[in-house]
């Protein structure tokens, strides 16, 4: 097993060693005059015959311009890893747009059962299209919530803003079926309060990371 480790390390180092080399366009004999070496010196530890020593792979990795952990091999697992990373953050994006996407379809769904099941009952079929009027702000609410998990600030701000506003036109509609409530109408008031509310937190939030930035950066 050691000894297959140690083959397989050759093999490796020898694949980066004539990778780099044909990278800086030198031929095994140009790269032996370098470092003071012969061709077939070159040529072996390409091959994976060979290791050269500790201090030959430094004065390689010198007339190369590269690492040493490149010769080594070593660039390629932080090469994975960084692929890696960059496949989860692609995964994540497709996450964030894809369930906030199904859940609201999700939303409308339900709310579509509900208003046919509203509708075959007599007492309940006036109060039926009320289910697609409350997917709105049920909508919103999942969407807000899914939006300070993945999304930046200004989706966060548009969100909030479409439940504030959505939850007033909901319930202006809701009591304006009842004859015998006052007109609910006065909400939009307060939705335009809430709404400025909103904007001078986003502002303040802000301004507040921005110089917390401008502080790390000095």
């Amino acid at each position: 097993m050691r000894t297959t480790d140690e083959q397989e390390f050759k093999l490796s180092f020898g694949k980066a060693l004539e990778a780099k080399r044909k990278e800086k366009g030198l031929t095994q004999l140009r790269l032996a005059e370098k470092i003071n070496y012969t061709d077939k010196a070159v040529s072996k530890w390409e091959r994976g015959e060979s290791l050269p020593d500790t201090y030959t792979v430094l004065k390689i990795a010198e007339a190369l311009d590269t690492s040493v952990s490149a010769l080594m091999g070593e660039e390629s697992i932080e090469t994975d890893f960084t692929e890696n990373s960059e496949y989860k953050k692609k995964r994540l994006k497709i996450i964030s747009v894809f369930v906030p996407a199904i859940s609201a379809i999700g939303v409308f769904f339900i709310c579509s059962v509900i208003h046919l099941a509203l509708k075959n009952v007599p007492l309940t079929v006036e109060y039926a299209n009320l289910s697609y009027v409350l997917a709105v702000p049920i909508m919103f609410i999942v969407l807000t919530v899914l939006s300070f998990i993945w999304w930046n600030r200004i989706a966060q701000f548009i969100c909030l803003s479409g439940l504030i506003w959505s939850v007033g036109i909901t319930a202006e509609r809701i009591m304006s079926l009842f004859d015998f409530l006052p007109n609910f109408r006065y909400i939009y008031i307060s939705c335009t309060f809430l709404q400025c509310i909103t904007v001078l937190v986003f502002v303040f939030v802000h301004f507040l990371i921005k110089n917390k930035k401008e502080h790390i950066n000095e």
